[in-house]
């Protein structure tokens, strides 16, 4: 399922875009857990509630519908 379809996009701007949203949505940050010499650092995603984990997958998923479109079209255009 591919939810992230721009109308004006090629499929090559399309999987331009969704990358772009892939580094926003998986950024991470530095946590810092305790405090004195037990602290002890850990990394978190910036956007880190229960709708970010759908989307990230929804990117994931998006990337990969992105790609194989690529290939198969690639694959059409060489025969």
């Amino acid at each position: 399922m591919n939810i992230f379809r721009y109308q004006d996009y090629s499929l090559e701007q399309s999987l331009k875009q969704v990358n772009v949203l892939k580094r926003v949505m998986f950024r991470k940050k530095e946590v810092k857990h305790g405090r004195g010499k037990k602290s002890f650092v850990t990394h978190e995603y910036v956007y880190n509630q229960d709708e970010d984990e759908q989307i990230r997958n929804k990117i994931i998923n998006s990337i990969k519908h992105y790609e194989t479109k690529l290939e198969t079209i690639s694959k059409k255009n060489n025969k």
